[in-house]
């Protein structure tokens, strides 16, 4: 005979599970749990943008989160401050990582559950969305003995995925490729990968002075911060190392001039420096029901304002089952890369401002990410206002 605590227990665990089943089938890389007043409020995240779904009744609400911090290893009666936790659940036979955090709120913890879904992200360049063109100048870069080459975008525009997806490409028996990251996200198979613990005083400076008597050919750094790491990644990439990493900027001219301002010399840039990568991630219109539509008022104004004077067919996506509604299903990045030629370098020396570095990449012909943004509206694998939200 079964008790009410144990049927509450039982039905507890099967929220749970199909909340993550739910969440893994709809490809969605976090999930967010809002307690209210009368409520829980679920929302998950697809390709970028929160989607409210069906709410966990207040009944059952506290043990649904107790039941994730107990899977994530966390404290259950400590309330009060945050928390971070982790576990691997097996989805399809295949093993899938959740991060997990909470954070005190008014009605309770709020807590957001991170997918690290290692098939998903087992992406390769050719799959990322590069013009042909520009994913053989990255090929070329990245098969350099040495150098330092960057990428860079906002939180959450795909950088550690590209980054992954050219370790993947690099990777061999007769090359050792180690990774500092804060945190490691998915596991490289044959690369050694490690987690960044400022607490403990492993930082990213002392990291890669670390790696560098570890006999490295190839380091991925996760964020250059400050001048300290990025001095000594420069000096690493001086050395006879290929390294990689990401800056937080909005293009690729940005980047150059984020080194300078952080006090790096323009003849260690000019001597390390091989390229940058700037990229932004936008959803792709579901091929299942994406049709071409009329211009409206909105959109010639969204043109004026992205300065696009073509006359280009715009697409949409209807909404079907495939893309559970929204007109969109995955995303492609849109990409600038910027590639130190001599020209460039001889500019660098005389420490220019902005306008003159985006002068001389626009001589060189640099396809900027509004650029290739286009090129993929043409190709109506995007829409307008996707376009316009990641570059307005």
């Amino acid at each position: 005979m079964h008790t009410v605590a144990s049927m509450q227990n039982h039905s507890v665990v099967y929220h749970v599970d199909a909340l993550i089943s739910g969440a893994i089938e709809k490809a969605a890389s976090d999930i967010h749990l809002e307690p209210t007043a009368h409520h829980l409020r679920i929302r998950f995240r697809v390709d970028g943008l929160l989607y409210d779904q069906p709410p966990i009744t207040s009944s059952i609400m506290q043990q649904v989160v107790s039941r994730l911090k107990v899977l994530a290893q966390m404290d259950i009666a400590e309330k009060r401050i945050p928390q971070d936790g982790k576990f691997t659940l097996s989805f399809e036979d295949k093993p899938v990582d959740f991060r997990v955090s909470t954070f005190p709120s008014l009605f309770g913890e709020k807590m957001v559950v991170r997918i690290l879904d290692r098939a998903a992200h087992a992406m390769s360049l050719d799959q990322l969305g590069f013009a042909p063109a520009m994913l053989e100048r990255i090929n070329e870069i990245s098969q350099k003995q040495s150098g330092f080459f960057l990428v860079t975008g906002p939180t959450g525009s795909g950088k550690t995925t590209t980054l992954y997806a050219i370790l993947s490409a690099l990777h061999a028996p007769e090359k050792n490729i180690i990774t500092l990251e804060n945190p490691v996200e998915y596991n490289l198979e044959g690369i050694t990968q490690g987690h960044i613990n400022t607490e403990a005083g492993f930082t990213f400076e002392k990291g890669i002075r670390a790696l560098l008597r570890q006999d490295p050919d190839i380091l991925m750094v996760g964020e250059i911060r400050d001048r300290e790491t990025a001095g000594v990644a420069i000096e690493a990439a001086l050395t006879g190392h290929l390294v990689l990493s990401t800056l937080h900027t909005n293009d690729a001219p940005s980047a150059v001039m984020r080194l300078m301002d952080m006090g790096i010399e323009p003849f260690l840039i000019n001597a390390s420096l091989s390229g940058v990568l700037a990229q932004r991630l936008v959803r792709k219109l579901c091929l299942e029901c994406r049709e071409p539509i009329e211009r409206t008022e909105l959109h010639e104004h969204l043109l004026k304002k992205l300065s696009i004077d073509e006359d280009i067919q715009l697409y949409a996506g209807r909404g079907c089952a495939w893309c559970d509604g929204l007109g969109y299903r995955g995303r492609i990045g849109i990409f600038e890369l910027l590639v130190i030629n001599q020209a460039f370098r001889a500019l660098i020396v005389s420490h220019p401002d902005f306008d003159a570095i985006y002068e001389q990449v626009r001589r060189d012909g640099m396809h900027t990410l509004l650029q290739d943004g286009v090129l993929k509206l043409k190709e109506g694998v995007i829409s307008l206002e996707e376009l316009a939200r990641v570059m307005i």
